[in-house]
């Protein structure tokens, strides 16, 4: 019998790599939209569609191309939307549209865990929620996975906060509900492997907690090398230029939320990466050099 496809939008991003490359370990077809015939989708073992995610047509198109029945959607507030919450939810409902059309028996959404219990000042989960009641009343048989801070963010060279050997930096030192990208992809696989069971229904994906110094301990053990955890901004600058973002951690710090815990999402991933899983699957600092001595 040959393996189930599956269709991932914005494969090559922060997001669908990781999935697309938990998909395929799972066992799955995988399929990623891509901008760009020059991409390394065909080198990870994943089937290139050309095709831009956020466009009516070219959904419509990478549905044919594919052949996949089963679709993991994920929208971008920052960059596709151009921070527009409108524009994001617009292109989430065109990519629900499209698998509604292409007669899909699972999609799977990616929202954020508690998105609906953030106040007004945090713009960039409105259309999550929003997408989330249309996917509801859509009639596309679905399950939603809601994930925590990504670990990646520890490493993100593009928002000017690559990770370096001997500090680690975040927009918070407070307890924070970290997750892996690849136990989204893992989580996913859970949810189209059982559709009986998670059709119609969410999951949060939390897979550790801690504050900065519990991240910057963690580097040190994988490393073998001292970290120092530091703030990538001082929090009165993260309240003036990023108000959005500051009062997303504000929930994190005030209201210790989200309200899932590491101890649930372990029920459905057991092995859910820690913050020294993280580092030693993360591999390499921003500039190349490996972690692990």
């Amino acid at each position: 019998m040959s393996a189930e496809k599956v269709l991932v939008l914005n494969a090559t991003g922060k997001v669908g790599r990781n999935v697309c490359r938990a998909l395929r370990e799972a066992g799955f077809t995988v399929y990623g939209t891509t901008r760009s015939a020059n991409n390394q989708l065909s080198a990870q073992g994943i089937k290139a569609v050309v095709a831009n995610y956020t466009q009516p047509d070219d959904l419509r198109q990478a549905f044919v191309a594919s052949g996949a029945k089963k679709v993991f959607v994920i929208t971008d507030f920052f960059s596709a939307a151009g921070k527009s919450a409108e524009r994001e939810f617009a292109q989430g409902r065109a990519a629900i549209d499209a698998a509604k059309a292409a007669g899909v028996d699972h999609l799977i959404f990616m929202s954020v865990a508690d998105a609906e219990f953030f106040d007004e000042h945090v713009t960039h989960l409105k259309a999550k929620v929003q997408l989330e009641a249309y996917l509801r009343a859509s009639g596309v048989p679905f399950s939603i996975v809601r994930p925590c801070a990504f670990f990646e963010n520890l490493d993100d060279p593009d928002n000017w906060n690559p990770l370096k050997k001997g500090v680690v930096k975040f927009l918070s030192l407070d307890e924070c509900k970290y997750c892996a990208t690849y136990d989204i992809g893992r989580a996913a696989a859970v949810q189209l492997k059982n559709p009986q069971a998670w059709l119609g229904k969410s999951l949060d994906v939390i897979g550790w907690q801690g504050d900065l110094a519990a991240v910057a301990a963690a580097l040190a053990e994988v490393s073998g090398v001292p970290v120092k955890a530091k703030l990538a901004m001082p929090v009165f600058l993260r309240r003036l230029f990023l108000k959005d973002l500051h009062h997303m951690f504000l929930y994190y710090e005030v209201q210790k939320g989200p309200r899932g815990t590491p101890e649930e999402f372990k029920k459905i991933v057991p092995d859910a990466l820690s913050a020294q899983d993280w580092f030693r699957f993360h591999g390499r600092y921003a500039n190349g050099d490996k972690i692990s001595a």
